[in-house]
This record gives C-alpha cells, sequence and structure tokens, in this order.
C-alpha cells in the first residue's frame, strides 16, 4: 500500500497528540514522545528522496505523491522540504526546552497539531487556504500559550479579574482572524487581474491588501501590540513557538505569494514597500525596547525589530535578500530559546512579575537565567557573538551601498535593544533597597530563590555554545540558505 507523503507528514503528529492527552501526568515520556515524533517527520522530510519510496513495513511512503482532499491537492515540492524541515525541528528544539518548563502541560499535544496545520498550509497548492489554515494555527495556539499556572507546576497563582492574564492570546487570535479576510479578497483579485491583465485597479487592490494583511500577521507598525502583549502575558516556551514556528510559516507563505505570482512582484512597487514598512518596525521597535521596563515586552519589540530586519532584505529585491532573511529565521530559535529559559528563572524569582522593579538583584540570585537572557537578547538584536550578528552587518553593508542613510538607521533599531537590554543588567545586577522584595506566603508572591534545575543549566550551556560556534562559523547556515532561496526566482 502506497501512502502519499502529506499523510505522514500531517497525520504522525496528529495521532501522536492524541496520545499524548493520556499521559499528561507524565511529562517526561510525554515530551521526549513529541520530540521524538517532531523529529522523525523532520528527518524523513530531509532525507527521503521525493520520488523514492520508502517501505515501512507492509507499507510504502512516497514523500513525492501528492494528496487530493476534497478536490484540493497537497504536494511535497523541492522548495518545502527546507521550510517543513524547519518547522518540525524547531518544534522538536522547543519541546525540548518545555520539557523542563512546562511540567503536565498541554502544550505538547497542541504544538504537534499546530505544526501539522502549518505544515499543510505549506503543502496545499491554493494560497487562499493557506492563510486559512495559518489562521487556524493561530487560534489553537493559544490555548497552551495561557494555561493556569498550577497545570504547569506552579505556585497557582491568582488570575486577574479583569482578564489582562489572557489579553495577549485574545488579541493575537483577533489579529489574526483580522488577516483572514484580506488574503482572502487579494486571491480573487489576482486571480480577477490574471483574466483582465489591463485593470491595474485590480493589482492595486491586491497590492495593498496583500500589503496590510501581512503587516498585521507580522505585527508589523501600527499593528506591533499583539507581539509585546502575547510575549508580556503568555507562557515563555510557547511565545518562542508562536514567535518562531508561527511567524516563520508566514514567512514562507509570503515568499509563496510573491513566487505564486512573481508578476504581482514585478508591476507593484512591493521593493520600496517592504523596506519603509521593515525599516518603520525597526526603528520603533528599537525606540519602544530601549525605554520598556517589562522584560516580555522587550523580547516582543525584539522580535518587532528582527520581523523588521526581515522585511527590510526582502525588500532589496535581490535573491542575496532573501538569504539573509532566511538565516536570520534560523538563528531566531536559539535566541529567544535563551531568552525563554532566562525570563521564566526571573519571573520566578520576581514572584511572577517580569518589570525591572521586581527583578531587582535577580542576577545574583538566579544567575544563569540571567545570563540566558541577556545572551539571547544580545543575540536577537545582531550583535556579537551570534549567528545574527554577520547576517545583520550583511544587511547593513547592502543598505549602505544603496542609501547610508537606510543603514543607519536599521542599525539605530537594533541599538535600541541593546539599550533596553543594558537596563535590564543595572536591574538585575542592582540589589533591591531595604524592605522592596516581595515577602514569601504574600498572595500571589512565590519565593525569591529559584533553585535551579540541572536539566535548564544544561540546557543553557548548550544553547549558548551553539550559539557562539554559529556565530564564529555562519557558513554552513549560509550555504542552507542560499540552497533554499535559489528556489525562489521572482528576483531574478
Amino acid at each position: 500500500m502506497t501512502v502519499p507523503g502529506p499523510i505522514f507528514i500531517l497525520g504522525v503528529p496528529v495521532v501522536m497528540a492524541v496520545g499524548l492527552q493520556f499521559l499528561r501526568r507524565w511529562t517526561t515520556v510525554m515530551a521526549w514522545l513529541g520530540v521524538l515524533t517532531a523529529g522523525l517527520v523532520g528527518a524523513v522530510i530531509v532525507f527521503l528522496p521525493l520520488t523514492q519510496p520508502w517501505q515501512l513495513g507492509s507499507l510504502e511512503i512516497k514523500l513525492g505523491e501528492p494528496l487530493l482532499i476534497l478536490g484540493r491537492e497537497l504536494i511535497v515540492q523541492p522548495v518545502d522540504r527546507f521550510a517543513l524541515a524547519f518547522l518540525f525541528f524547531t518544534t522538536a528544539g522547543l519541546f525540548v526546552v518545555a520539557w523542563r518548563l512546562l511540567p503536565h502541560s498541554n502544550f505538547f499535544p497542541i504544538g504537534l497539531v499546530t505544526v501539522s496545520l502549518l505544515a499543510g498550509a505549506l503543502l496545499v497548492e491554493q494560497v487562499v487556504y493557506t492563510a486559512l489554515l495559518v489562521v487556524m494555527a493561530a487560534i489553537l495556539a493559544v490555548f497552551p500559550l495561557h494555561e493556569p499556572e498550577t497545570l504547569r507546576g506552579g505556585a497557582g497563582t491568582e488570575e486577574h479579574g479583569d482578564g489582562s492574564r489572557t489579553s495577549g492570546g485574545l488579541r493575537y487570535m483577533a489579529y489574526a482572524v483580522l488577516a483572514l479576510p484580506g488574503l482572502m479578497i487579494t486571491q480573487l483579485l489576482l486571480d480577477l487581474f490574471a483574466t483582465f491583465p489591463n485593470d491595474q485597479g485590480l493589482l492595486s487592490g491586491a497590492a495593498v491588501l496583500m500589503s496590510l494583511s501581512f503587516a498585521i500577521l507580522f505585527g508589523a507598525t501600527p499593528f506591533q501590540s499583539w507581539l509585546s502583549n502575547v510575549a508580556m502575558n503568555g507562557s515563555p516556551p510557547v511565545v518562542t513557538f508562536i514567535f518562531t514556528v508561527n511567524l516563520g510559516t508566514v514567512w514562507f507563505m509570503l515568499l509563496s505569494y510573491l513566487q505564486s505570482y512573481a508578476w504581482l512582484e514585478r508591476q507593484a512597487a512591493f521593493g520600496p514597500l517592504f523596506t519603509a514598512l521593515g525599516l518603520l518596525m525597526m526603528i520603533i521597535g528599537g525606540l519602544l525596547a530601549a525605554s520598556q521596563q517589562s522584560l516580555g515586552r522587550l523580547v516582543g519589540y525584539a522580535t518587532l525589530v528582527d520581523n523588521g530586519a526581515m522585511l527590510l532584505a526582502l525588500g532589496l529585491e535581490r535573491v542575496e535578500g532573501i538569504v539573509l532573511a532566511s538565516m536570520l529565521l534560523l538563528a531566531r530559535p536559539l535566541s529567544l530559546s535563551l531568552m525563554t529559559l532566562g525570563l521564566q528563572g526571573l519571573r520566578d524569582v520576581g514572584g511572577g512579575d517580569d518589570s525591572r522593579e521586581a527583578v531587582l538583584g535577580a542576577a545574583w540570585r538566579a544567575p544563569w537565567r540571567a545570563v540566558a537572557f541577556m545572551v539571547g537578547g544580545i543575540a536577537l538584536a545582531g550583535f556579537p557573538i551570534s549567528l545574527s550578528f554577520p547576517v545583520r552587518w550583511g544587511l547593513y553593508r547592502l543598505l549602505a551601498a544603496e542609501n547610508l542613510l537606510w543603514a543607519l538607521l536599521a542599525l539605530g533599531g537594533s541599538a535600541g535593544v541593546v539599550l533596553g537590554l543594558v537596563g535590564v543588567i543595572r536591574s538585575l545586577l542592582t540589589p533591591p533597597a531595604t524592605g522592596t522584595r516581595p515577602r514569601v506566603g504574600e498572595a500571589g508572591v512565590r519565593a525569591i530563590t529559584v533553585v535551579e534545575d540541572r536539566g535548564v543549566l544544561l540546557l543553557i550551556v548548550v544553547l549558548i555554545l551553539v550559539s557562539l560556534i554559529l556565530g564564529l562559523f555562519p557558513q554552513q547556515a549560509g550555504r542552507l540558505a542560499l540552497q533554499m532561496a535559489e528556489y525562489y526566482t521572482f528576483f531574478q
């Protein structure tokens, strides 16, 4: 019996997710089964040839075999392999991080279903269904984002009666749904333009709606509030999942749009539009990050700057820009995972609060968590030594060749994130004034001393080492990004 590749890629995570729901009492078993499932699917995507079948008992799995569902075709194309591998390997890595941070969490089964939906979004041929599946995955990811602390092994902190605890997920869900009609109407306008090529109004309308929809999904200015609210109110490992896996799929969906409608990029002024939008995101994100008092919001604004750098690279209208943006996406899971590990521990020190005042002197009580947050933040800002550093400087050099002011503004946005991190360092190293420390036993306040988990310490050390190695030797990541970029020909 021949099994099409899409059935294996989409079905295995969903089937395992159902089984994991019955194993939530055993976090280690649940987490590592999730890691093995996502890792196995990612390995099959990378190593199994598209045309050569893989014999699994009586089943014959053919990765390149198309699958028809209600007249909709799902097929694994060569370009999809890089995107799918990124999604599944990143999910596996984040499950390892969440293993020590989210006991008894729904994140593991829901994460598998979410990545299955996102993989389906990349495989379906009709672009409108891609957008629909991305929005469905965004809605699903909200559920583990705001799990009660008691389900994650916390001290049972009280929920805010005004609903502010869940405002991040609700805002993310609302913005994702808001972007869907624009993408659907864009599809309709592009199909009409293919029939009536002399009607430039259809093309202009499609360009505006498409740009607005992707601006919402990326959290571009003035829609950046969902990024900061998700980062401030959400569970850090799930925040990292949304900012890497979900937003990574949005990035590949954007490239798919431009590849499917190459004439759209040539006739509409997408280069200047992406350039202006990317610069605005980097400038606003840098200014907000520099003045930020909340560590969670700082993560959101640093991600906004990184998203802006990716769109700015795409605005160069060169293959090199796609390569640089893809390398930034590859570097993001490492930096955000480090910030996740750090943020979780620093919030524990602050009794659930991640403001600068609450974490005064936290570097002395949770030194490894403080180091993880700072190293991850510096890496996400694109400063030495990290994989983002050579990428950002490559972007600045290409920008300077066209317009020196653009390069300086982009560099200023990254510097704003570093200024925000400097303020956090001062708070972490400054002992709190007498009488300002939270007292254990007060309502909603946890112990100020963190007993470090050896597994967490090991993860922090491994992530820092990997970040340093990739920062010193970025050639392999660059070759991988170049191979992926060669499949996108709309700039050639």
